[in-house]
């Protein structure tokens, strides 16, 4: 139940005008700290997550090295050698294994009328494309597994290379000599965002079937090769069977790690969510704090209101208020106060998201965007300043004695 009128409430306000403004202007700017800082971390996350899964979705690459290790008479310093066959039959022999390519690896010379091109060949099997997130352009495919059982001569451009090589010209079934036989083309690499490479980065690879490959070049050790686990969680296990089973394979001791340089892309992408979580915590907890002190400054407010009108509700206490009524009255307006201060703030938030989401600093700063969950979190903490900041105003309020109030 209201017992003040809300003209005459507002009429307070504009009496400490500048107390006023001061106070919506910090509760604002504790908004648009909590609400901006979570928008801005969640759209530089996703940005980074996007750029790291250009490399592959939850892929290992590992190359074949030396031993450093003596086993089972062999000594060490041992150059290991693997096939085709030794990396495929990893997807029977090593539990948990969702998928693998063999890779081969070269630079070469291409050819397009007078014009030539030197860049990064690969020898892959059809799978290479999906654990690689090599999507493919509209219009062409990435090597298919006829391609790979018949030699057939067809490559797979990056996009940055074929737009080198044919410029705006539609490449799909063009003719590119590659080491002086003909190739087709049969797609394009769709441009992708992409933070770490080995050996160049996609946009300027060209990838062919590895059995034609191996027709072509005579290759029979494959240079490194490309999987990934069934269940991204258990890609540790994964990787401690691939030693395991290569260890056997190819004579080295399993626990010599150095017989196999492993690059697990999973890494990365645990050690960035575990950063960017302790981010949005930090900033969070920045913003929850500059909210209260806005929050110090509302209930302030409110004593100061009180105290001016203590003589008027003294006298509706006279006339029978309850202390009930006057402790709602005096939380309920409060609440407005700062519901007023925290709208400005998301406002101010959600502009400055929607500016930098249509401005070249998306390259640097991704999307910001402002979720779901960050509104309602924002929604309860601005409820729980509201009611710490109006309820030590409102119960002194709701405890006056009125003969004393009437006779300030």
């Amino acid at each position: 139940m209201l017992i003040t009128p809300l003209h005459e409430w507002l009429q307070s306000l504009r009496e400490q005008r500048s107390r006023t403004m001061t106070t919506l202007m910090g509760v604002g700017w504790g908004t648009f700290a909590v609400v901006a800082m979570l928008a801005f971390g969640s759209g530089l996350e996703d940005l980074l997550h996007e750029r790291g899964q250009g490399m592959g979705n939850s892929v290992v690459v590992t190359w074949v090295n030396q031993t450093t290790r003596s086993f089972n008479g062999f000594p060490e310093g041992r150059q290991l050698r693997a096939t085709d066959e030794d990396i495929l039959a990893l997807m029977d022999e090593v539990p948990g294994m969702g998928a693998v390519s063999p890779e081969y690896l070269r630079s070469e010379t291409l050819a397009v009328g007078q014009n030539q091109y030197r860049t990064t060949l690969n020898g892959v099997f059809p799978i290479y494309g999906k654990m690689r997130s090599m999507h493919v352009a509209a219009g062409g495919r990435f090597l298919n597994e006829e391609d790979q059982r018949l030699g057939r001569r067809v490559m797979f451009l990056g996009n940055r290379i074929k737009q080198q090589m044919l410029g705006n010209q539609n490449a799909i079934g063009k003719q590119i000599v590659l080491a002086g036989a003909p190739f087709t083309v049969v797609g394009v690499l769709q441009p992708k965002l992409q933070d770490s490479d080995y050996n160049g980065s996609d946009d300027l690879r060209i990838c062919i079937p590895a059995s034609t490959y191996r027709r072509l070049f005579g290759d029979r050790w494959v240079d490194n090769f490309v999987y990934r686990a069934a269940d991204p969680n258990q890609t540790q296990n994964v990787i401690e069977g691939v030693y395991a089973a290569l260890g056997r394979k190819l004579n080295f001791d399993p626990q010599d790690r150095d017989a196999l340089n492993t690059w697990d892309t999973t890494e990365g992408e645990r050690v960035r969510h575990t950063i960017f979580q302790a981010i949005k915590i930090l900033s969070a907890l920045a913003g929850t704090l500059t909210l209260l002190v806005g929050g110090l400054g509302v209930g302030n407010l409110m004593f100061v209101i009180i105290k001016r009108r203590s003589r008027e509700i003294g006298i509706q206490m006279a006339m029978g208020a309850l202390p009930r009524w006057i402790l709602n009255e005096v939380l309920l307006q409060t609440m407005l106060l700062v519901t007023s201060g925290g709208l400005l703030g998301f406002l101010a938030a959600w502009g400055l998201t929607a500016l930098v989401a249509i401005s070249p600093l998306t390259d640097v700063l991704g999307y910001p965007h402002i979720s779901l969950a960050v509104g309602v979190g924002t929604v309860l903490l601005l409820s729980l300043t509201g009611l710490i900041a109006g309820y030590f105003p409102a119960r002194r309020a709701a405890r006056m004695d009125p003969i004393q109030a009437l006779m300030d």
